[in-house]
């Protein structure tokens, strides 16, 4: 059975986006998602060195890029931070592969850098959050130790680099090498399983 939230009018976003469905209003939901953060390599040394104009011209070209990929697996970005974004899988519609579709925008992502653009560092978990109106012009706002653990395994992850947290590796296909650790994260007191996936 597929898990949705109740229809809502659709609103026109700006930009050339799809139409989406949303309801700011909805009431607090659990749903279990994948979480997706994506950080761009060397952004603070880039910003220190050139122009806004050229950091622009240099960071819009590639986030168009990576935020393609997302959407091509069904994923929503959830917010923009500058030099990267979290992404959500199943946020609305659940269909069960949240995080193998996170996982396989994760390996888009890094095959999509080009020659001489700046590296991407992901990092992915999934679980159980709670789904909540938010603030503008957020649409919703997504609460759970997935979202915290998916940010804190970006910043461990290298240039190039996906790391999964437990429950999205265990819920991830994979044929690729795979270093696992335990890596001590900011905020968690125990040390984390991660899966650094290599090829």
């Amino acid at each position: 059975m597929i898990d949705t939230l109740a229809p809502v009018p659709l609103i026109s976003v700006p930009g050339g986006l799809p139409p989406l469905n949303i309801r700011p209003t909805a009431e607090p939901r659990r749903r279990n998602v994948a979480v997706l953060f994506a950080d761009i390599c060397g952004f603070t040394k880039l910003v220190e060195s050139v122009e806004p104009e050229k950091v622009y011209d240099i960071m819009r070209p590639l986030l168009d890029v990576l935020v393609g990929c997302v959407h091509q697996h069904g994923g929503e970005i959830q917010q923009v931070l500058g030099d990267g974004f979290m992404a959500v899988f199943g946020l609305r519609h659940a269909q069960g592969n949240e995080t193998s579709r996170a996982f396989a925008a994760a390996r888009a992502m890094v095959r999509a850098v080009g020659l001489g653009q700046p590296d991407v560092h992901i990092g992915v978990e999934s679980g159980e959050v709670l789904v909540t109106s938010s603030w503008e012009p957020a649409t919703f706002g997504v609460w759970g130790h997935a979202v915290n653990l998916a940010q804190r395994l970006c910043t461990v992850a290298g240039p190039g680099e996906i790391v999964l947290g437990p429950a999205a590796f265990a819920g991830t296909p994979c044929s690729s090498t795979v270093v696992d650790a335990l890596v001590q994260v900011r905020g968690i007191a125990d040390p984390v399983p991660a899966h650094r996936i290599i090829g």
